[in-house]
């Protein structure tokens, strides 16, 4: 396997972990000073830094839903980064409308190990940030 194609089995993997609700494993595959941002989200827009940040995250994730699953439904590589297109569902503990969408997430490597990751709602916003087309 190439480092690409590493670095694009490690973002598949943090995916797992959080569907999962191993944080610790996640926190294991990134770098300490990884920052996650979430401006996009409708929701508490926020960006997230370090491992803590990461904590933070997941934590919001399970006070907000009852559940929420996140399935990587193709990897494209472009450099140091992987645009994951994610298939995301989850149920709100608030009783609302259920998700079902299609989004899509940045992430950038730097020795094998995630330093940022972005999220987008449009998935060509992502692929042209990595410099890639649809």
């Amino acid at each position: 396997m190439s480092m690409s194609e590493d670095d694009a089995e490690t973002v598949r993997r943090i995916y797992d972990h959080l569907n999962r609700g191993d944080v610790d494993r996640v926190v294991s595959l990134c770098d300490e000073e990884i920052v996650v941002e979430m401006t996009e989200r409708v929701f508490n827009p926020d960006v997230y830094r370090g491992h803590d940040g990461l904590r933070r995250f997941y934590e919001g994730v399970a006070d907000a839903w009852e559940s929420y699953h996140w399935t990587v439904e193709e990897t494209r590589i472009a450099g140091d980064s992987v645009v994951a297109m994610l298939h995301c569902e989850g149920q709100s503990r608030e009783g609302g409308p259920a998700v079902d969408w299609r989004v899509a997430w940045l992430w950038k490597f730097r020795e094998g190990r995630p330093v940022f990751a972005h999220f987008y709602r449009a998935r060509a916003n992502a692929l042209e940030a990595a410099g890639l087309r649809e």
